[in-house]
């Protein structure tokens, strides 16, 4: 073959790469401009974040940036210019916000004196605090945004011990004086504060002053509601059959005054009869008479 139908050849295969390298960039340019079905994708200005943001920090420019975003994907209470969110009071993280996260009204509190956990609590919704300990708190393996039920136990005097449930699935808003959703060490504490409606905040305020309050941890997405009855001492146990053992009665017979323990008393004769007693043992020795 000749030098030249060579070249010839080597620069035809280059222009067929170009050409093919040229068809891909403007099909992927069409595909980003427009949606799956080639019309135009219509997006709006977001805030998100440009660098992790932890909790409790205040929102800074330099902590900000705005992104071009889908409109049909944009979350409900987003911000679409940075002055929204350093002008004023400005606004402080609520929890851990990762970089390139969208904001929302959600997880920022206005203002950076303090956090409240007000802006957390749902709609007709209540906080309320709850004591607890190493036992009660689940060995401090609970943290704010985690689901817990409220378990009421109680000793009163008149009857025997008792367990009640009072709550299920209640949101956990702080840990002692954490609210950190990024919380990620278990620590003991003498309080957890848990949303809940009036009414079973009003139950929990009652059982405070008559018994004890636990917390039982459970997984985050059950949303199950469970039927128990009120538990009592009879009911410890794993669902056999109970068989009680009673006190011996303290009208019956028991060990013969000023006699040692363990030593029963003679049984009581039928005709005359007197009890003899020789040491440790005794006799009964009928009377015979004349």
């Amino acid at each position: 073959m000749r030098r030249s139908s060579i070249i010839m050849l080597i620069a035809a295969v280059a222009l067929g790469l170009v050409a093919v390298l040229f068809a891909r960039n403007f099909m992927g340019g069409d595909e980003a401009a427009g949606g799956a079905d080639g019309r135009q994708l219509r997006t709006v200005p977001a805030v998100v974040a440009a660098a992790d943001i932890n909790f409790g920090e205040k929102l800074t420019p330099a902590k900000l940036k705005t992104v071009e975003w889908p409109a049909d994907s944009v979350p409900v209470g987003s911000f679409q210019r940075l002055e929204d969110l350093t002008n004023g009071a400005g606004r402080t993280a609520m929890r851990p916000i990762v970089a390139n996260e969208i904001l929302t009204e959600k997880s920022l509190a206005t203002g950076a004196n303090r956090l409240s956990t007000a802006p957390l609590l749902g709609p007709q919704m209540r906080a309320i605090a709850v004591p607890v300990n190493e036992v009660s708190g689940v060995s401090g393996l609970i943290y704010p945004g985690d689901r817990v039920d409220v378990f009421f136990t109680r000793q009163p005097e008149e009857a025997m011990p008792y367990g009640e449930l009072l709550a299920q699935g209640v949101r956990v808003l702080a840990v002692g004086m954490d609210s950190n959703l990024g919380k990620d060490k278990p620590e003991v504490v003498k309080s957890a504060t848990i949303e809940v409606t009036p009414l079973q905040a009003q139950k929990i305020s009652l059982a405070l002053t008559v018994g004890g309050i636990n917390l039982a941890l459970r997984h985050f997405t059950d949303e199950a509601r469970v039927r128990l009855e009120t538990a009592q001492l009879m009911d410890l146990n794993d669902g056999t059959i109970t068989r009680l053992v009673r006190k011996p009665d303290a009208s019956g017979g028991g060990a013969p005054a000023g006699g040692g323990a363990g030593r029963a008393a003679p049984a009581a004769p039928v005709l005359p009869a007197v009890v003899v007693q020789r040491g440790t043992t005794a006799t009964i020795e009928p009377v015979i008479g004349k």
